[in-house]
């Protein structure tokens, strides 16, 4: 029997979010026990479309009632309208701040990626949204969370029983991969001289936003300490700010640390560039006080560079023995660990080894999967 299922995202493709949810609805869509209609949300756009197709353009509200978050509910009422009148199996709301639109007219399962937003909020403002937009999680029939961490905050926010709940990993793709003679390619000599990189210097590699929770202000600090043993060392911090406050409180640390010079900004990139850059890079430091699942350290395994991450919430999970680990706010630690890989080919080498042995354990064919037979329990 093919399963018709409604697939909704809100998410951009290049974040973690979005990232998955493009993934595994690529591979459903190879599989014939599955027929997928896509609706994708655009908050800043006020648009739906399906499978690529407009459906709806919103006008967009003034001040702060023109915010992303205001956008998906008023553009969830159309969403509600086009699944009510597709006569689907299953309705996948892949992203935690979907789950408002659980109907249960029709078998729902969400994915929960984290629920940070009513644990740790912001603003009061921001919580009261969230919790909306999240209300529909304890009424799914089912939930999908990405770690065993996030599981663990589900059932302990949601009183969600744990036979609801499947944990089903991000994966890594073919995109990420080690690049045999890299440093000896032009690609590589190029990517250089496009980061202003002098002769000699090594590369610290930051992925992710600026927002407080990812402790890139912790990363900055970590490569300060490293720089006054290794003056040759180069900060590169990959992705967009994600929030305003947060690039201005890493631009005031990176001032007053004195590093302005040694760090270089990349915004989002495609991951042909990503990947690139984590083979370019000599470690990857991520010391998050918070991650759902944390996909940078492993596309950087996947990679064969070797990483240093902070031991909080989901991270274990991820890098498992791969990596070295320290708490979050170990500045010490974290630096001194970076420093070592730097200054032992030995120990980069074994990591290197176990982290591509380690991002095996991930793949977007087996969350798939898992997914299709979350459709298929939900479908019968």
């Amino acid at each position: 029997m093919v399963m018709k299922v409604a697939y909704v995202t809100n998410a951009e493709k290049d974040s973690g979010v979005g990232h998955r949810a493009v993934n595994i609805a690529n591979r459903l869509k190879r599989h014939g026990a599955v027929e997928l209609d896509i609706y994708v949300m655009n908050g800043d756009e006020m648009t739906v479309k399906k499978n690529g197709v407009l459906v709806t353009t919103l006008a967009k509200w003034p001040g702060g009632l023109g915010k992303k978050t205001v956008g998906w509910v008023r553009l969830g009422r159309v969403v509600k309208g086009e699944v009510a009148r597709g006569n689907y199996d299953v309705v996948h709301l892949t992203n935690q701040t979907l789950s408002f639109l659980v109907d249960k007219s029709t078998p729902s399962v969400v994915t929960v990626h984290d629920i940070i937003e009513v644990l740790d909020p912001q603003t009061r403002g921001g919580y009261l949204v969230n919790k909306y937009l999240y209300s529909g999680i304890k009424r799914a029939d089912h939930i999908i969370a990405v770690s065993r961490y996030t599981a663990g905050n589900v059932r302990e926010y949601y009183g969600a029983p744990e036979n609801k709940i499947s944990i089903i990993y991000n994966g890594v793709g073919d995109e990420f991969y080690l690049i045999d003679g890299f440093k000896q390619s032009i690609a590589y000599q190029t990517l250089r001289q496009e980061l202003k990189l002098g002769e000699g210097a090594k590369v610290v590699l930051y992925v992710g936003s600026d927002h407080p929770r990812k402790n890139v202000v912790g990363a900055v600090r970590a490569f300060a300490q490293m720089r006054e043993r290794r003056p040759e060392l180069v900060f590169v911090k990959v992705g967009e700010p994600g929030i305003k406050a947060g690039r201005a409180q890493l631009l005031e640390e990176i001032d007053k640390l004195d590093v302005r010079g040694a760090v270089r900004f990349v915004g989002a990139v495609p991951d042909a560039q990503l990947n690139g850059l984590y083979n370019l890079a000599d470690v990857l430091i991520c010391p998050s006080w918070f991650e759902g699942f944390g996909l940078p350290p492993l596309q950087a395994m996947k990679c064969g560079t070797p990483v240093v991450c902070s031991q909080a919430t989901s991270l274990p999970e991820v890098v498992g023995e791969a990596a070295l680990t320290h708490a979050p706010d170990n500045i010490e630690g974290l630096a001194n660990s970076a420093l070592k890989i730097l200054e032992s080919s030995d120990l980069a080498g074994r990591l290197r080894v176990k982290g591509l042995a380690r991002a095996k354990m991930f793949s977007w064919e087996a969350a798939a999967n898992d997914v299709r037979n979350v459709y298929k329990m939900l479908s019968k």
